[in-house]
This record gives C-alpha cells, structure tokens and sequence, in this order.
C-alpha cells in the first residue's frame, strides 16, 4: 500500500493526506519546500521535507546565480551537478573501501551510483535516476574488487622476488612478466569500465520517463582514447586537450533521448587541474576541492535541442 503523507501549508494548516506523486507535483509547483513540515505512518514527528529521502534530491537546487551579462549569454541547457561536499567525500571513501574489500563490492557501487546519478539535474529542473538494482550487476563491481586484489598481489609478489635477486645477475624476464601482469591488468580494467559506462546509461532515466539512453561507444574506442591520454602526459599539457576530445567523445557515444553535447575546453580541464592538485597538498580542502571539480565537469555537458521534423 502506497503511503499517505501530510503536509503543513505557510499559514500552519494541515493538509492531506497525498500519495507521494502528489508530493512530488507540489514540490515541482513550489507548494512543498525543503522546510515544508512533512508527516507520514512511522515517523515520531512532523519533519521538514527534504529530510526524507524520496523528497530531497527533488528539493535540491543550486543557488541562484547573478544575472549578469557573461550569464544571460553562457549556452542553454547544460546539465547541472548538485553533490554535497561531505556527501560525495564520504560516499566515496565508502565506496572506494567497499569495491577493494570486493564482497561489498555490488552493493557499495550500485548504492554510490544510485547517490551519484539522482545528483545530476537535466534542465528543466529534472534530476536522474538509476534504475538499477545490485542483482543484475553484482559480477561487475565483484570483478572491479577482485582484480585490483589480484593485480596488488601479485605485483607484490614479483617486486619481492626482484629484491632477492642479485644484481649482477638479474634475470630480465622478470621486467617482462611485470610489464605483461601490468598490461593484462589495463585491458581488464578498461574492459570492466566499459562495462561499468554501458550498464550506467542503460539505466540512467528521469521521473517522466523521456530518457532512453544506450552506450554507443566500442571498447577499442575506450582503449585508444585510454592511450591516446596517457601517451600526451609527455607533453606535459597536452593531456589535457586529449582529454577534452575523450569527453566529447562520450557525450556523442551516449545515443537515444535526449542526446548530449560537451562543452568542455582543454585550457580549462588544465587550469582547474593544476589548481586541485596543488592545493590539495593542504589535505584539508580536498572535500571542497572534490565538489567544485566534479559539478564544474557535469557542466560541462548539455542537451542539445530535439531535431526539428
């Protein structure tokens, strides 16, 4: 049975009780608020709505921002990104610990990218949603765990049996075997994360059911642009505007509705970069340093207007 919920209007009175779509509609209206008092079957007290999850990633929005010239001309549409500072640090540690401890491993990722995805708003105020559940992807994130548990040991492994041998008389097939466990140990792990970017859009969806998404993109692709990028750190900043066409690329590969277009510059992925990793040598602003840099890459990206008939 779905639940009833009532809800306090701006004057004290006590409204209801609503289903939770209509709850939704009044939070899209404006009626409900993130501190609109909220009351359902199970709660001890009245509680302000976004403290209850099915409300809040609806509740929140980025704060206005001035109307100035550079605003009223910058592109429609981009994508906007919401991730709390201590949400997305700790949520990430979480999942980060869990993927490594590998029998966590389904359920701390699809919980991060569940948490992740329904922070993303589309324009027109519409946030994602996963709709995902940990039985239909359990293996991928196991085998994420599994494989940098494997690869550390036995990268472990071969380093301690090269410090037991004698160094004018060492045996250079041991340099070939780490060169191969560490190239097998990319094609897994690119593999997995073309698995991962697959299984992400393919259940990326909004509340109104318009987004149909699909990974486009090859995996051969994928590893390409994966050397393509490392191969440009020699340039020092050239890496940077690699990593610009390997974002468009994406955005490109994401097929169906709506699609998506990215706007990002290399002078600016270079510039950001250098001021993240810079300043988080001070340790303490890296939560901070986190945010900024992740919600400035979803805004980054934009749908691009329907194709006219």
């Amino acid at each position: 049975m779905a639940a009833a919920y009532y809800y306090a209007d701006d004057s004290g009175g006590q409204n209801g009780p609503v289903g939770e779509e209509t709850i939704f509609e009044l939070i899209r209206n404006g009626v409900v608020r993130a501190e609109t008092l909220v009351w359902t079957a199970g709660m001890s007290d009245w509680g302000r709505a976004d403290s209850i999850a099915a409300f809040a990633a609806r509740l929140v929005r980025p704060p206005a921002a001035p109307q100035t010239p550079a605003r009223a001309a910058a592109p429609e549409g981009r994508l906007t990104g919401v991730l709390p500072v201590w949400g997305l640090f700790w949520r990430s540690i979480v999942a980060s610990l869990g993927i490594v401890l590998v029998l966590p491993a389904p359920w701390a990722g699809v919980w991060f990218c569940k948490w992740f995805a329904g922070h993303v708003v589309l324009p027109g105020d519409r946030p994602l949603r996963l709709q995902a559940s940990v039985g239909g992807i359990w293996w991928l994130f196991a085998a994420m765990g599994a494989e940098q548990w494997i690869v550390a040991r036995v990268f472990s492994g071969l380093l301690t049996f090269a410090a037991l041998q004698d160094p004018d008389n060492f045996d250079t097939r041991l340099w070939f075997a780490m060169a191969g466990v560490w190239f097998a140990a990319l094609v897994v792990s690119l593999l997995l994360t073309w698995a991962l970017i697959r299984w992400f859009c393919a259940h990326l969806g909004t509340d109104d059911g318009a987004t149909k998404l699909a990974f486009k993109g090859g995996f051969f692709g994928l590893f390409g642009w994966y050397l393509l990028v490392s191969l440009s750190a020699v340039t020092v900043i050239g890496w940077a505007w690699a990593l610009k066409f390997f974002y468009r690329w994406l955005a490109a590969k994401a097929e169906g509705a709506p699609r998506f277009a990215c706007h990002i510059t290399g002078l600016a992925i270079l510039w950001r970069t250098i001021v993240f990793m810079f300043v988080s040598m001070l340790i303490i602003p890296i939560p901070w340093l986190a945010r900024w840099y992740v919600n400035w890459t979803i805004s980054q990206f934009s749908v691009e207007p329907a194709a006219q008939a």
